[in-house]
């Protein structure tokens, strides 16, 4: 994955057009409000409020082939498509450049959503349903990769990150038989990109970068949580430096064995206040669910500053962006949460308002 264009800032200019239109789909977001009344709700009323809301259009269309659960999570990944695809559509050439740059992040995933189902022997019509085709790459050619005999062939086939990135992570795969180095080195090529990226965006760029180095931070801390908690040796092949951005003391929870110790680490900078209910959790009961859900929930109240301090600026499109990802994420949740008869209160304590 590499940059494309000339080292400068783009000229993005004003375009009250499209970010009116943007201010306009963002109101059509479900509230929090909508989510408490939705979990008080059945499976099929569910499926009713959603059918009278923004997903009318995919859940009708659907309804002839599909029902049930099945239904509503191929509605949920066709409206999403739908929905990125349509922003880069009203933009303008140069802001079509950022949405689809930061769009890529629905690639990364389709291509992880394709090599799992390789590594499972999954169906390829199973596969082929759960990717969601709301980045750059289309349904057609998602189609042939999920084709490709091997991991490795479809790796090598990507079109997004270049295969030389992905080599170590193949090896590792073949020696441990685990995709995490893979996983990892795709979401590091995803986001050093498009901190680069950032660079040549005008002044908003910089709350934009500052936002990503956040979400780096915060992936690089869960992902070393769950490594410490599984044991796994080299815990610090898999931080992503976002271009050597992310604060340092987080390589150093790398360094660290004892749990208390990079809970020590995490007070010392920024995130205690959204950990303190996770590690009480985890301390109780060896989860990190609510220590990740919390700090989800802190990127998200991070990213509201996108949509509000700039308000006429590509930011409010970024930040719609991500909260139309957070939508589709509660609403996967509530989702599988009713099918499988889970609480309501358990179920709410996974999403994100």
């Amino acid at each position: 994955m590499q940059l494309k264009y000339k080292q400068e800032n783009l000229n993005l200019g004003k375009y009250p057009y499209t970010y009116v239109r943007t201010a306009v789909m963002k109101s059509l977001l479900f509230s929090k409000e909508d989510y408490h009344k939705m979990l008080k709700m059945g499976f099929n009323e569910i499926a009713k409020f959603m059918q009278e809301s923004n997903y009318k259009k995919e859940i009708s269309e659907l309804a002839s082939s599909h029902s049930g659960a099945d239904l509503l999570e191929l509605a949920l990944n066709k409206n999403l498509a739908y929905t990125f695809k349509k922003l880069i559509k009203i933009s303008p050439k140069e802001l079509g450049l950022v949405v689809r740059e930061y769009a890529k992040r629905k690639d990364i995933e389709d291509i992880k959503t394709i090599i799992r189902g390789k590594f499972t022997n999954a169906p390829e019509k199973e596969v082929f349903n759960s990717v969601t085709s709301a980045g750059t790459l289309s349904r057609e050619f998602q189609h042939e990769l999920i084709k490709k005999d091997s991991i490795e062939q479809v790796l090598k086939n990507n079109r997004i990150v270049s295969f030389s990135l992905l080599e170590k992570g193949l090896t590792y795969l073949k020696e441990k038989n685990s995709l995490a180095l893979i996983e990892n080195s795709l979401d590091r090529a995803y986001f050093n990109n498009l901190v680069e990226f950032s660079k040549l965006l005008p002044q908003e760029g910089a709350l934009f970068r500052r936002f990503l180095v956040m979400e780096v931070e915060i992936m690089d801390i869960l992902t070393l949580l769950r490594l410490k908690k599984s044991k796994i040796e080299n815990a610090g092949e898999f931080i992503i430096t976002a271009r050597g951005l992310i604060n340092p003391k987080i390589t150093k929870m790398s360094e660290l064995d004892d749990f208390d110790a990079l809970i020590n680490v995490l007070e010392e900078i920024q995130y205690k206040k959204a950990i303190d209910k996770g590690v009480e959790d985890f301390k109780n009961t060896g989860s990190l669910i609510t220590l990740e859900t919390e700090l989800y929930k802190y990127l998200l109240k991070q990213s509201s500053l996108l949509l509000h301090q700039h308000p006429l600026s590509v930011d409010i499109i970024l930040g719609f962006m991500l909260a139309k990802d957070v939508e589709i994420r509660n609403l996967r949740i509530l989702i599988k949460g009713k099918q499988l008869g889970l609480n309501e209160e358990f179920i709410e304590k996974q999403m994100v308002f």
